[in-house]
């Protein structure tokens, strides 16, 4: 029983360690592109800003799952700690998985713009 609770509280830890990182890239995406777009000229364009958030949102863990397969495997060789870099390998390689699916869906332009943008 021990062990049954002793892989679910590792499973939890590896998903939470990832899902963490790519709030802290997010956040860094969205004080850059804050940043961008009070310095430049222009007025500010709200629907245009949420849109590149929101794709911020998704490049930020696009890239945390495909980072978390390499962070995972060095650490695995690294630290005592086999069973939740392992687990955190299944994670981040099941998110690339779903994040590759998305791009093949969506497309693989990190900006698309909008069909309804007038210049």
């Amino acid at each position: 029983m021990d062990a049954i609770k002793h892989f679910f509280d590792e499973l939890i830890a590896a998903f939470a360690i990832l899902v963490t990182s790519g709030f802290v890239v997010w956040m860094a995406f969205v004080i850059i592109l804050f940043f961008k777009e009070m310095l430049s000229s222009g007025d500010l364009k709200l629907r245009d800003y949420f849109y590149r958030v929101w794709r911020s949102l998704i490049l930020a863990f696009e890239l945390t799952s495909y980072g978390g397969i390499f962070y995972s495997i060095y650490m695995f060789r690294q630290e005592d700690e086999n069973l939740r870099f392992g687990i955190m390998i299944f994670w981040a390689i099941l998110g690339s998985i779903l994040f590759l699916k998305l791009r093949f869906f969506g497309g693989f332009k990190f900006w698309k713009k909008s069909s309804k943008q007038k210049d």
